[in-house]
């Protein structure tokens, strides 16, 4: 009875590997240059770049086979879904961080620096965009937005000997988690409000009647700030020129 109780309060949920097959490859593309960086070192350094573009190239294929499939694809209750609006949102994604890999080759070139890591913090950081494009879901879509930036940050850094980079990396950082802890509590906000996590029923919980208009309204302001303040929106962006 207890081992039946056990399986039922923690029940894998059911996973459609093909809607998250864009995030696997980016993440087996990330996971191959950190064993290429381990394995091989300076040796490495010419094909990590190609290595990256080709992961984000790779990753292009199930979003591809996904668009011609059509089918909208809902998982883990909701918080994650794959439709035509997230797989082309991603595609722009993976357009610009194919992009940034091009313009970065030079610049990563310069100096005595390590340059494998560089590249697997982007490949990171796109896997954040990725998932953030699914999302339906505050946790997940936090969860995801964190992913994006925390690379962020150490690439703004990513320059060790150089002090501009160091102190761009460390006010990225400082206004980075000041942005995610007023998000978080606006997000506190609507789930105190709505009960629940999910953008629908949250939606569906602020058109009820009787629901406190002030706390939603704070909510989404702060929500709405804190994301803001993490891309440097105007009037949140007065600290952008120090990174």
């Amino acid at each position: 009875m207890t081992d039946a109780l056990f399986l039922l309060a923690f029940q894998r949920p059911a996973i459609d590997w093909h809607g998250i097959a864009p995030e696997l490859v980016l993440l087996t593309a990330g996971a191959l240059i950190t064993l290429v960086d381990i394995i091989f070192l300076e040796k490495a350094r010419p094909f990590t770049a190609a290595l990256a573009g080709l992961g984000l190239l790779a990753t292009a294929v199930p979003l591809l086979t996904l668009a011609v499939d059509g089918t909208d694809r809902v998982m883990f209750d909701g918080a994650y879904v794959v439709d035509e609006f997230s797989l082309v949102v991603k595609a722009v994604f993976l357009l610009a961080g194919y992009v940034v890999v091009l313009l970065s080759t030079n610049y990563v070139a310069e100096g005595d620096y390590w340059e494998n890591e560089y590249y697997g913090l982007l490949l990171a950081s796109v896997m954040g965009m990725v998932m953030m494009a699914s999302a339906r879901d505050l946790v997940s879509i936090f969860v995801a937005l964190e992913l994006l930036s925390i690379p962020a940050y150490l690439m703004a850094a990513w320059r060790k000997r150089d002090l501009h980079s160091t102190e761009a990396g460390l006010k990225y950082y400082l206004m980075g988690v000041f942005a995610s802890a007023v998000m978080l509590y606006g997000m506190s906000l609507l789930y105190g409000v709505s009960g629940s996590t999910l953008l629908s029923d949250i939606g569906t919980s602020v058109a009820a009647a009787g629901t406190s208009t002030a706390v939603i309204t704070m909510g989404i302001v702060f929500i709405v700030a804190g994301f803001a303040f993490k891309v440097s929106a105007v009037p949140f962006h007065t600290w952008a020129p120090d990174v």
